[in-house]
């Protein structure tokens, strides 16, 4: 749900009904609310504001200036953003748009709240009357989001100069290319006869029985199918014992000619013990050839399996030792698995790193009009 201000220029987030992020332009001067089919403009005497709901499940906030600015910085109060983590992605990525961007995800997950993953801020693309295009740069200080625009640009610019960020608020990983820590000739982060997993915190405590593992399939070069793993953390913040047993295969073809698309995947498997309130685990997956959707942060572990170890007294190893090729790394992928909380009334509790949401939205606002979109949009008093 994208949340905006009646009064002021303000809008939203809302995915988990409690704990928006809200980001508040920093201005003094009043506002005239115009509103058109699509698009709300806050019209001002030095700038004005104006927000786009697209059809992907993101919108566009675009900052216009009128006049001169007195700085080349726009500046957004966050509220709220105590309870995010805002991952900022890499300048090696070749997405332009994807640059410098950031993936913010909620530091806790709570039981019902879905991926994780609010939204993503992408670079914002300035564009002045005469046409003349530059790329703005991000950047997150506490809770304020500051845009930036080139000083150089902006001396020659004609008026009006508009500010555009896309605000995504798919929870898919953004990333599909980018170097590979184990693979250096790979243009994308792959698997490849190897396993990978992402740390988790455990909210509530889980008993044995049955997991649901779920992975996003996108790359028509992949093998048929791949395996969930979940392990124990050690002291020292890395994975250590087998939690999962009785792994099912999860197919992850993409074949559009046969009826395999693009999309969520997903297949059981077993605890093999109890999980903790307040510990971590490290949930992942194997396979022989296979990659996903990723963003850049949080922690993972990506390695071969040793079938020559000792140790390794069966496939996959009970207890993980950790070798020298071990590669620790800032991939965040498109996994996540559903498990049962125990608790005094039957929930299920989700770890999740990225998943793309289904379920039908409307726009609204006080103008008596609806119109079917994937972004919900509520008007609020403020």
């Amino acid at each position: 749900m994208v949340e905006l201000g009646k009064n002021k220029p303000l809008f939203g987030i809302n995915r988990w009904k409690k704990n928006p992020l809200r980001f508040v332009p920093v201005d003094d001067e009043s506002f005239t609310l115009c509103v058109d089919k699509k698009r709300l403009l806050y019209k001002g005497r030095r700038r004005s504001h104006r927000f786009t709901i697209l059809n992907d499940g993101a919108f566009e906030y675009d900052c216009i200036l009128l006049k001169e600015p007195e700085s080349n910085v726009i500046t957004l109060r966050m509220e709220g953003a105590e309870l995010y983590d805002f991952f900022r992605q890499p300048d090696f990525v070749p997405d332009d748009f994807l640059k410098g961007s950031y993936a913010v995800y909620k530091k806790e997950t709570l039981i019902g709240e879905g991926t994780g993953k609010l939204c993503h801020i992408h670079r914002p693309l300035i564009i002045d009357s005469r046409g003349r295009k530059v790329w703005g740069e991000l950047a997150v200080i506490g809770n304020v989001l500051n845009i930036t625009i080139p000083e150089w640009w902006l001396a020659s610019a004609k008026y009006p100069v508009t500010v555009d960020p896309t605000i995504g608020t798919i929870t898919v990983g953004k990333q599909t290319k980018g170097p590979d820590p184990n693979n250096s000739g790979y243009d994308r982060p792959w698997l490849d006869s190897e396993y990978t997993l992402n740390k988790f915190l455990v909210p509530e405590n889980g008993e044995s029985g049955i997991c649901r593992a779920y992975v996003y399939t996108y790359y028509d070069d992949v093998s048929g199918g791949i395996k969930p793993l979940l392990y124990s953390n050690r002291n020292n913040n890395t994975p250590f014992q087998r939690m999962s047993k009785n792994e099912k295969i999860i197919d992850v073809t993409v074949w559009p000619q046969q009826g395999y698309y693009e999309g969520w995947r997903n297949n059981t498997f077993e605890l093999n013990k109890n999980m903790t309130a307040g510990s971590y685990v490290w949930f992942g997956l194997f396979d022989g050839w296979f990659t996903t959707k990723y963003d850049y942060g949080g922690e993972c572990y990506k390695t071969w399996f040793d079938e020559d170890d000792e140790d390794f007294d069966d496939y996959p190893p009970s207890i993980i030792n950790i070798k020298s090729w071990d590669t620790f790394c800032n991939i965040k992928w498109s996994i996540y698995f559903t498990y049962t909380a125990i608790t005094s009334q039957n929930y299920v509790r989700t770890l999740t790193q990225g998943i793309n949401l289904t379920d039908t939205r409307t726009l609204k606002a006080e103008y008596n009009r609806n119109l079917s979109q994937t972004t919900q949009v509520m008007i609020h008093e403020i």
